[in-house]
């Protein structure tokens, strides 16, 4: 395939810029009574708009206009994302008070190891705030497809997803029932992929993870570049071939197509690094398979070809298939050439395995991009923007550095396509597009809780591996779901975020 181009527009620049969602135009359509719904509106009646006012340099901020939240009173700072009237031009709204996205200041939180279930505080070193916030902060407390091809090879994959999936369940609830936790990498044998795919022998083996990838592959082709996903969910980051990790985060906290777990997203990274890569592949494409209305697959940096074959992926899915190991691996590498770049919670939050880049890019180019999209594509100059989605960072608020570090456009050390952004790039991303929040993961922080919240609440990091790579840390998922049920429309109303963690073994 040759190398494909997809163009954006960049906003121009001025002294100072504010950037407005057309929300107001979809909530004018809805209607309703419920508490939830009510945030959406003015008490003119005119629906709230975000917005966010930023200066073109992070020296201007200490000038810029700040206001006071007509319904709690708080200080809206300069820059920072809120809601206002269409009509009324002094009703300014923060973001607590507003129809958008809740961060809960709890988590739950297991021990594997001891049984320990407990609903804990959010820590300040995850909780990441600019200095002209902190003083500041206060506590809110009112938000807490069907298969393509033939149809024989659509019920032959369907049926071994089905067993694969059955398999993880019987994998799950023996974990569960050892009573002593080990790391990924000391747990396992040399059949726990032939026990995961019900297959005696290589050939069958080979046979199975060939009708899976080619399985997953025709739903991924079928799907949009960006995936429209309702609540309740949960979302789950890097994972890196950590099979031990992921099947005591469904243990815990509810098995993807449960009562407790009904859709999941996967923020990408899935493979490479870790002990079990082939077998956590294999899962993830038979759920695909079996849910593909309720299971979504964000592609990461690490499901292309280039990286596989630097580390691991390459190598692993080669020892364990023989002979057959390089076809298997290029239908899967051409299945992860389809993966969506992102997902949608109802309207309100954005999941994205790296960053947003530059954040001059809007849904709807997103939408128009065109897979298949291989290693040489994402290259090009002009897709920089995608080569963000999977490799940019964000700057926490609170990092050592002067003011004008942590504002904007950075260099990165991931290479010189891929950029660090700033908190007011989140801001004006979020609030031209529509957002509350956005999602990405690809980052683990040594000793950290698997998640960490920064840019004024607009953005949250989730990492799903346990003790990835010598890094002592926890594992998290996102479960999010509307503060109020029955309300016929989720995105209307406010949704709830609160992670869910595994400790660390390392730690004890």
């Amino acid at each position: 395939m040759s190398a494909q181009c997809f163009l954006t527009y960049a906003e121009g620049s001025s002294s100072e810029e504010e950037f407005e969602d057309v929300i107001g135009r979809r909530t004018l359509q809805r209607s309703g009574q419920a508490m939830g719904e009510q945030r959406s509106y003015c008490s003119c009646g005119k629906p709230l708009r975000r917005v966010a006012n930023l200066p073109g340099h992070a020296a201007l901020l200490h000038c810029g206009s700040s206001h006071d939240c007509q319904r709690c009173g708080d200080r809206v700072l300069a820059g920072e994302l809120h809601f206002r009237c269409s009509k009324c031009e002094d009703v300014r709204v923060c973001k607590d008070c507003g129809p958008g996205v809740y961060i809960g200041h709890t988590f739950d939180f297991v021990d594997q190891a001891t049984g320990e279930q407990e609903v804990q505080e959010i820590p300040s070193r995850v909780l990441h705030y600019r200095k002209a916030r902190q003083n500041k902060r206060k506590r809110a407390t009112t938000r807490g497809l069907t298969l393509g091809g033939d149809q024989q090879e659509r019920a032959q994959a369907l049926n071994l997803a089905e067993k694969v999936i059955e398999n993880a369940r019987d994998l799950m609830e023996h974990i569960q029932s050892e009573g002593e936790d080990t790391k990924d990498n000391e747990w396992g044998d040399a059949t726990l992929l032939g026990r995961l795919l019900g297959a005696d022998g290589q050939e069958h083996i080979c046979f199975a993870m060939k009708v899976l990838a080619d399985g997953v592959s025709q739903i991924l082709a079928s799907s949009p570049t960006l995936q429209e996903v309702k609540v309740p969910c949960k979302v789950y980051g890097d994972i890196h071939g950590q099979l031990r990790d992921l099947l005591l985060l469904f243990g815990s906290f509810g098995f993807p197509g449960s009562p407790e777990c009904p859709s999941a997203v996967f923020n990408g990274d899935f493979v490479d690094r870790g002990t079990h890569q082939v077998e956590v592949i294999a899962l993830l494409f038979a759920l695909k398979i079996a849910y593909p209305s309720n299971v979504f697959l964000n592609r990461g940096n690490h499901e292309d070809a280039h990286m596989n074959a630097k580390y691991g992926f390459q190598g692993a899915v080669f020892a364990a298939l023989g002979e057959q190991g390089p076809d298997i691996f290029e239908r899967i590498v051409a299945a992860f050439s389809y993966l969506p770049l992102a997902s949608l919670i109802e309207d309100k939050i954005l999941v994205v395995h790296g960053g947003i880049g530059d954040g001059k890019w809007t849904l709807d180019d997103l939408r128009r991009v065109r897979r298949p999209l291989k290693h040489a594509d994402l290259q090009i100059d002009c897709n920089q923007w995608l080569w963000n989605l999977l490799w940019s960072d964000p700057i926490e608020d609170d990092e050592n550095a002067s003011s004008s570090r942590l504002f904007g456009i950075h260099s990165s050390p991931r290479g010189k396509l891929a950029v660090k952004f700033g908190w007011n790039v989140t801001q004006a991303f979020c609030a031209a597009n529509g957002l509350d929040l956005v999602i990405r993961s690809h980052q683990a922080k040594r000793e950290g809780l698997g998640f960490d919240v920064m840019h004024n609440e607009s953005l949250i990091r989730v990492f799903s591996a346990r003790d990835y790579e010598g890094h002592d840390n926890d594992c998290a998922v996102l479960s999010i779901t509307s503060s109020e049920e029955g309300v016929a429309d989720p995105s209307n109303g406010v949704l709830n975020v609160r992670p869910q963690v595994l400790s660390s073994i390392s730690r004890g």
